[in-house]
C-alpha cells in the first residue's frame, strides 16, 4: 500500500503544473526545476510521444516518479 501526505501531493501537483506551463510556452525546453538540483528537490521532464506529459521526479530515495499525462496540453494556446 502506498502512503501519502496530502500536503506533499499538492506540492507535487503544483510543481507539475508549473512545469507544464513552461513546456507549453517553450517547445524547446525538455526539463524543469525551480532551483538548483539538490536532495529533496523536484525535477520535471517533458515526456510522451506527443511531448504533452510531465514526469515528476524528486531527489529522494522514497519518491515514486509520477507521469502527469497530457498535462502540457492544458496550458497550450
Amino acid at each position: 500500500m502506498r502512503e501519502v501526505r496530502t500536503g506533499e501531493i499538492m506540492k507535487e501537483i503544483a510543481f507539475a503544473e508549473k512545469a507544464a506551463k513552461m513546456f507549453a510556452e517553450n517547445k524547446q525546453i525538455t526539463t524543469y526545476t525551480e532551483s538548483d538540483i539538490v536532495p529533496g528537490c523536484f525535477f520535471a521532464v517533458r515526456w510522451g510521444m506527443l511531448d504533452d506529459c510531465v514526469v515528476v521526479l524528486k531527489l529522494d530515495e522514497n519518491h515514486e516518479p509520477t507521469n502527469y499525462a497530457n498535462l502540457v496540453k492544458k496550458y497550450e494556446k
